[in-house]
């Protein structure tokens, strides 16, 4: 695997040595209340996260200590305040997009194996059941795919052959239940979690369980395949006692199946609860990603508040010739004529079926991270939706929304997060309002909740300082390089005449040089012009994005991967893949000395430069700290210590701070 002009080769970077990150630490610290920064965000998907030597089964998680220690390492490097999950829900092999999951039930390839042997879990596997299925997993895949990719096929397995993950679980499953049966302590409270656990979630577990439970019976979850009754079990077109008896029928029938189901949900739920709290000590924020559709199973169990036969999409008049101008997303769409209002005095028994479906999913988000991102958000207020027929594509006008689901999401933040949700300041709740289309929703919400944008299309004028200059708050927006949608930062600085006009706004809005703030180290300087060139317009992005008060960034941005997280619009084997190795100080510490990733120091000092903040001792400082990164040396804090008590450090970052 290439991660970018040279192969990765650990025996270069310069790494702090543990006196230095003190300093380090410091300076950053001061750097960033000096330029006014409130919130960096890095944004992290399950799969990109790097497992722990030994105990890698293909595919990371955000429930793992590995994504603690991760964290940690982001934190003193950088300075982040929060992490940007992607959507956690269930996905099928067939379609691995994050973005296709569903809205209540996790995904159990994220389930952490490695936790389920503490005592917390009542040790419910052991150490060495993982470790034996990391040997599997290792002998079967080259180095690359073991470390830079994410193995769907393994984890989550096929039609003729069952996912790792799904092996693991059962294992664990039947320690539980045999640990229940001779009244272990730690497994006894384990179950009682796990029934307070389903006596709270029991309409959800119920749906997705049946709802699996069938696909099972029928051999396919295309519910157009099934029976009229079973295709309508949860709709208003089949009698209650018909539904209660089916219903209860295939509850007992597979009541051990069903049981199965919701331990794993359970499992996942009180992982993602401890991961929070645990981020929430490290005086770190945890927000989610919702999801602007519905996954299968959701949309037959409340078959009611959808409209049959209509999407959401998007208008593309110059991609999307073949479909009459519309981005095609396939998105089942709701029936807003079903909405219902929240009432003057905040009450819910005004909405109607499809307001409550929206009410219950946003309070459960709120339920189970600090904030929201809101996934294609203008659909909220003004939706795109369309219609097929017979290779045909045209769009559908929907009734006015104006703020309708905004009132129904502020309420239901209102009444999860009670005083920690401010309905007149939103701040929990981020917007992604990109795209053709995205206007009136601008208008309707603009410095009201913040806005998500990218500066990926810089020379369509999406930077900090047009925002700025539009009317935006400085905490109203939120800003990063790109997306997960977007190109690498990598491949975007290959790219001459991309580079040429986003340099050009660069300077046009910040009247800034950057040739007087390049590397003074031969590492930098013994480059060929290309090379600087491309790394000088990195560092200008980074540097760009600190230029206001709150930011985000993605993992292979970070670490300098010329990967794509996912092509946008495209089905690809190689979309959701990208993944951070296990050793990852090493390899960024690497990075920096190739001039690729992200240099934090470097990117403040010319944020101060940017922002024309006089702050000598700071950004000395800063220049000093990103000459060390660049350079060659010992790719970890281990190895830097002991190359310091030989002596053998070219510099070292010390103040009198």
């Amino acid at each position: 695997m290439q991660v970018n002009n040279s192969n990765y080769n650990p025996n270069f970077g310069r790494a702090f040595t543990t006196e230095e990150k003190q300093e380090y630490k410091k300076i950053i610290k001061d750097s960033r209340k000096a330029l006014g920064l409130r919130d960096t965000s890095a944004i992290v998907f399950d799969f990109n996260v790097p497992s722990e030597k030994g105990f890698n089964l293909g595919i990371g998680s955000s429930f793992s200590q590995s994504m603690l220690n991760l964290t940690d390492f982001m934190k003193s490097m950088v300075g982040i305040t929060s992490i940007q999950l992607s959507p956690q829900g269930k996905i099928s092999p067939v379609n691995t997009s994050p973005y296709s999951g569903t809205n209540y039930a996790y995904g159990e390839h994220i389930i952490d194996l490695k936790q389920l042997t503490t005592p917390e879990f009542a040790q419910i596997l052991e150490e060495e059941d993982i470790k034996e299925v990391n040997r599997e997993f290792e002998n079967s895949s080259n180095e690359d795919i073991c470390e830079y990719r994410t193995d769907y096929d393994y984890v989550l397995g096929s039609d003729i052959k069952m996912g790792t993950q799904e092996k693991m679980l059962k294992k664990a499953y039947y320690n539980y239940k045999f640990g229940v049966t001779i009244f272990d302590r730690d497994t006894s409270r384990l179950n009682y979690e796990f029934e307070q656990f389903r006596e709270k979630n029991k309409e959800w577990l119920e749906h997705e369980t049946l709802f699996s439970i069938l696909s099972e019976e029928y051999g396919t979850d295309n519910i157009n395949e099934w029976d009229e009754t079973d295709k309508n079990l949860y709709s208003s077109e089949i009698s209650d006692d018909l539904k209660r008896e089916r219903i209860e029928g295939l509850k007992r029938d597979y009541q051990e199946t069903i049981k199965f189901e919701s331990f794993k949900q359970f499992l996942a739920d009180k992982q993602q609860g401890i991961t929070r709290r645990e981020l929430n000590l490290k005086s770190i924020k945890l927000y989610g990603d919702c999801l602007l559709g519905f996954s299968k199973s959701e949309i037959w169990a409340n078959k009611d508040c959808f409209k049959e036969g209509l999407f959401y999409g998007g208008p593309d008049p110059e991609n999307c010739p073949d479909t009459n101008g519309i981005q095609t997303w396939g998105l089942n769409a709701l029936d807003y004529t079903k909405l219902g209002d929240i009432g003057k005095d905040g009450d819910i028994s005004k909405l109607g079926i499809t307001g409550k479906l929206l009410y219950n999913k946003y309070y459960n988000f709120f339920k189970r991270y600090d904030g929201l991102r809101m996934d294609a958000a203008w659909q909220f207020v003004d939706p795109f939706v369309y219609k097929e027929e017979n290779g045909n594509y045209e769009r559908v006008q929907m009734p006015e929304i104006n703020d309708k689901i905004l009132k129904i999401l502020g309420k239901a933040g209102k009444d999860a997060l009670g005083r920690n949700f401010d309905s007149n300041n939103p701040n929990k709740v981020f917007l992604e309002l990109i795209g053709n289309g995205a206007e009136k929703s601008k208008m309707l919400t603009k410095n009201i909740y913040p806005h998500l944008y990218t500066t990926s299309f810089a020379e369509y004028n999406e930077t900090p300082e047009q925002y700025k200059k539009d009317g935006y708050h400085t905490n109203k927006f939120v800003i990063g390089i790109g997306n997960h949608d977007n190109d690498s930062l990598v491949n975007l600085s290959r790219n001459k005449e991309k580079r040429y006009l986003q340099m050009a706004g660069i300077f046009r809005d910040y009247g800034i040089d950057f040739s007087r703030v390049t590397y003074k180290c031969p590492e930098y300087v013994n480059q060929n012009d290309e090379d600087k060139n491309q790394e000088d317009f990195r560092n200008a992005k980074f540097a760009e994005i600190f230029t206001s008060a709150k930011q985000f960034f993605t993992l292979p941005d970070m670490f300098g991967m010329s990967q794509r997280i996912n092509i946008s619009g495209k089905v690809s084997p190689e979309n959701w893949r990208v993944r951070i190795p296990h050793n990852y100080e090493d390899f960024y510490f690497s990075q920096l000395e190739k001039g690729y990733g992200f240099n934090p120091a470097k990117a403040y000092e010319n944020a101060f430069y940017m922002k024309h903040i006089n702050n000598p001792e700071l950004t000395s400082k800063l220049a000093k700290a990103a000459e060390i990164l660049r350079q060659e040396g010992p790719t970890n804090e281990q190895a830097a210590n002991e190359a310091d008590k030989r002596g053998e450090l070219k510099n070292k970052l010390t103040f009198n701070v």
